[in-house]
């Protein structure tokens, strides 16, 4: 395989062998030939000579014929200032002007030689010869590409004026940016220009031509304006300098130039009729597509809407449904309850007849009133079975006798556990209460004064509120150092309620005292001092 790169001053080609051969060289092969030679001369328009070609920029457009010979303003130029005249009128060619080849100037420059040498003159040979200077001075400046190139620059006809962006210029855009894009697509590096084109283009034109003079390359140089001429320089360093202050010169035209172009572009597009109608265009569709997405949208909330409209009303049914289930459930196991509830009565009738025709086995009366109350708490306790199997056996008195009592046991002792764990819950219950009024009554009158001013040192809304007053009470209390938050919640409660209003009372009572002392022993020690100083003064 071959790799080829191109350097500034060579071409590089890698070749690499591959098999029992030597290793790779590098070798450095020179750009020349036929292909390349071509190449450079339709880059940079340049005459081929050598394949007997012109390229279009060569072609000779000029005949004898064309070529107007402007006697009167060649015998008014002076050669000392033919730097400032038109060269393309002093040869006789000011139509062709930058479309003029070197071949045309050269042609044009033999037919000025032969009408106006100044040995054919028969007037002032001062003047003549004054004129055929002026000729000479500018065939040889547009003899060369480069020198044409640098007068075509600055030609002193081209009009470099730029539309403005006014109601006139839009309304007749194509009549007057046409011929200005025209003229200044001469200038252009690249010699596809897209053209202005009409009102009936498409939008790929129109960008393709916007994006085009937008990055618009100029071929334009300003060396034919360089004041300082660095051939009259002495050394070598005053040439230096001079090239550096014309290099910056044309710099600074060069860019006047690009924002000139640019200026031109932007004024072109904001009159371009067909720019507004594509915006306008663009958004009608934005426009259009923004409704169809609003519609769809519409369109998807409505059939959402439905779905759970039509969801809503499922669960309505099914929920109507279900109530009405339960509501028939619930009235056959009320109606079961009120069954059960008759069997119950008859079967608790039955055998409370039973105990009382058997004067309710007591042995005395005094105890009848007892064994009532006990029956009713059986009976009230019994399930159905067991008042079932009670009246099975009422006949035979010994054996009724023998279950009623069986079931009155079993029925007192578990009542009487169940009332002894009540009393141990209640009993655990009062120890809790009185922890808990044991820890409150560790608060002191001082202590209480400080968790006021803590509570309003930090209202609601403090981080870790309880905490952070707890801390406080713990660290400014002279008497008690283990408070917590469960502890300040407790008191704060107890002193927003109505319990709080006496210790309230006495908090404030003891503030009261506490000002009544101090002020006391404040007369106590005025009187003391007057006293001492009584005594002093009789000494």
């Amino acid at each position: 395989y071959i790799t080829n790169n191109l350097r500034l001053s060579a071409m590089t080609f890698t070749v690499d062998v591959r098999g029992s051969l030597s290793a790779p060289t590098t070798a450095f092969v020179y750009p020349y030939g036929s292909s390349y030679f071509n190449y450079q001369c339709s880059r940079y328009n340049l005459t081929n000579d050598e394949n007997g070609t012109d390229s279009e920029d060569e072609k000779e457009h000029l005949s004898e014929s064309d070529i107007v010979i402007d006697l009167k303003y060649i015998k008014s130029l002076e050669a000392k200032d033919w730097k400032d005249q038109d060269h393309y009128r002093v040869l006789g060619i000011p139509n062709l002007r930058v479309k003029a080849s070197t071949k045309d100037v050269k042609k044009a420059y033999k037919y000025m030689v032969l009408k106006c040498h100044p040995d054919k003159s028969q007037g002032n040979t001062k003047v003549d010869e004054e004129a055929f200077t002026c000729i000479q001075k500018a065939y040889e400046q547009l003899c060369t590409i480069d020198g044409k190139r640098a007068y075509d620059s600055v030609d002193p006809i081209f009009d470099n004026e730029v539309p403005n962006v006014t109601e006139h210029n839009k309304q007749n855009f194509y009549k007057i940016f046409g011929p200005v894009i025209e003229k200044n697509a001469q200038w252009s590096m690249s010699r596809n220009v897209p053209s202005l084109g009409s009102e009936s283009e498409n939008i790929d034109h129109v960008n393709d031509f916007y994006n085009f003079w937008y990055d618009f390359k100029s071929w334009r140089e300003y060396s034919y304006l360089d004041e300082e001429e660095r051939d009259k320089a002495e050394h070598k360093e005053e040439r230096r300098y001079l090239d550096k202050l014309n290099k910056q010169e044309r710099t600074r035209r060069k860019k006047e130039e690009m924002t000139r172009i640019r200026q031109l572009v932007d004024n072109c597009y904001a009159c371009d009729p067909r720019i507004k109608a594509f915006n306008e265009d663009r958004k009608k569709r934005k426009l259009e597509a923004k409704l169809a997405k609003q519609e769809a949208y519409r369109q998807e909330q409505e059939a959402l809407r439905l779905q759970k409209e039509e969801e809503e009303r499922i669960r309505q049914e099914q929920e109507q449904k279900r109530l009405q289930e339960e509501k028939e459930k619930a009235e056959a196991e009320k109606k079961e309850r009120q069954k059960q509830n008759k069997l119950l009565k008859a079967e608790r009738k039955k055998v409370r007849d039973c105990v009382k025709n058997n004067q309710y086995f007591c042995k005395s009366e005094d105890n009848v009133v007892k064994a009532m109350e006990n029956m009713e708490v059986l009976l009230q306790g019994l399930a159905i079975d067991d008042l079932k199997k009670l009246n099975s056996v009422n006949k035979n008195v010994g054996d009724f006798s023998k279950l009623y009592q069986s079931y009155m046991t079993t029925h007192l002792e578990a009542l009487e556990t169940k009332t002894k764990e009540n009393l141990i819950k209640a009993k655990q219950s009062q120890e809790q209460h009185k922890d808990q009024s044991i820890s409150a009554d560790k608060f002191s009158v001082q202590d209480i004064a400080l968790l006021v001013k803590a509570v309003k040192m930090f209202p609601p809304g403090t981080v870790n509120r309880w905490n952070t007053i707890a801390d406080y009470l713990n660290q400014h209390s002279a008497i008690c150092k283990s408070y917590v938050s469960k502890d300040i919640i407790q008191k704060v409660k107890n002193l927003q309620s109505r319990e709080g209003d006496d210790l309230k009372s006495k908090v404030n009572e003891q503030a009261f005292d506490n000002f009544e002392k101090s002020q006391k022993q404040w007369y106590q020690r005025r009187v003391r001092g007057m006293i001492d100083m009584y005594r002093l003064v009789l000494l």
